[in-house]
């Protein structure tokens, strides 16, 4: 009986602190606090409603999120957005597919906004794994950006890993 106790105690011990460790970790994280897109800057979202816009069918974005990307030597803040819902339950019909989200990435230029990047994203990775990861990597004065996403294979699904960097009109994948 003791070797059944000494064996099951430090399992719950174990997935305690695991357990938390995942509700410590949120979806979108990325060591930065993303916020509601309605707390963003007026024009970047009257510029990505129109970005997304398809003829007469305007898609909700009121649940979307943004993040504000500024690090030391940076030029201009990248502003990033995730159309992702925050609570699996919640669906973007026009913005969500079998690809995932969409994401987009914009720059401030004067008045104007104008998109960098974007792309569609899962929003279904293992746990405490992070979508997109600001790199402290300046290239052409913007950070890189490092999008996490699983391969949809027949078999398996691993974790891959891009990294996309600035080359002074949009974001590509590094060499």
């Amino acid at each position: 009986m003791s070797r059944l106790f000494r064996f099951f105690i430090p399992l719950i011990v174990l997935l305690a602190v695991t357990v938390f460790w995942l509700i410590g970790n949120g979806e979108n994280a990325t060591g930065n606090d993303w916020q509601p897109l309605a707390k963003a800057p007026a024009a970047l979202v009257q510029q990505f409603q129109q970005d997304v816009q398809q003829g007469e069918q305007v898609p909700d974005i009121t649940k979307s999120q943004f993040l504000e990307v500024q690090q030391p030597g940076q030029t201009a803040p990248l502003y990033l957005i995730d159309t992702s819902p925050t609570v699996r339950s919640q669906r973007h019909p026009s913005l969500c597919g079998r690809m995932g989200c969409f994401f987009a990435g914009y720059l401030q230029h004067n008045n104007n906004y104008r998109q960098v990047t974007s792309g569609y994203l899962s929003q279904f990775l293992p746990p405490g794994t992070v979508k997109v990861e600001v790199r402290t990597e300046l290239q052409n004065g913007l950070p890189c950006l490092r999008f996490n996403q699983l391969s949809q294979s027949r078999f398996d699904s691993e974790l891959v890993s891009t990294t996309n960097c600035f080359d002074s009109n949009t974001y590509h994948p590094k060499n």
